[in-house]
């Protein structure tokens, strides 16, 4: 195996699996709010009796399932976009001048979310903020969402490097 193919697949195998983890993990987090907006409206309704805290604990859930899921989506390059000055830019750049362009933006972009967000739980943490119902730290929430706000960018950043490996085994493979 030759150099760029060895990292093509340590590329591939890297994120493959980074990837299968997240979509656990999503799955696992929208499962549990589920269980719990279940058994929450069943004691509401039925018992006069709901989850003590658990509209607190299911805001949180969905945050972690939002940003657990979207490594996933970052790594697909799933993402629902909006095409409104798309023709124009493209009509300037190359294809692929295009496409890396429009990554490395959404990249600085998720960069810049993730740096906020870890601010955030920095300051979460040295003021001591807690959660009003429950008043748990509010860093241990606001850190988890930082983490997978990492997780997504590096994902991000791995699914453009194989995209650009693929383009560049392409290319090589094409007479001129």
């Amino acid at each position: 195996m030759s150099g760029a193919s060895e990292n093509r697949a340590i590329v591939r195998s890297s994120l493959t699996t980074a990837v299968t983890i997240l979509e656990n993990i999503s799955g696992f987090v929208i499962l549990i709010m589920m269980l719990l907006t279940f058994i929450d409206v069943i004691g509401r309704y039925l018992f006069h009796s709901p989850i003590f805290g658990g509209t607190e604990i299911i805001s949180a859930l969905l945050a972690l399932a939002i940003f657990s899921g979207l490594g996933v989506i970052n790594a697909r390059d799933d993402h629902i976009t909006v095409e409104l000055f798309e023709a124009p830019i493209k009509r300037l750049m190359t294809p692929l001048v295009y496409e890396i362009t429009i990554q490395l933006f959404s990249v600085f972009c998720m960069g810049l979310i993730a740096l906020v967000l870890f601010e955030h739980a920095w300051e979460s943490y040295t003021l001591n903020k807690l959660t009003v119902v429950l008043e748990m730290p509010l860093y241990y929430v606001t850190a988890s969402i930082a983490v997978f706000a990492v997780i997504s960018v590096v994902s991000q950043i791995a699914g453009v490097a194989f995209k650009i490996l693929n383009v560049r085994k392409s290319a090589v493979g094409q007479p001129r």
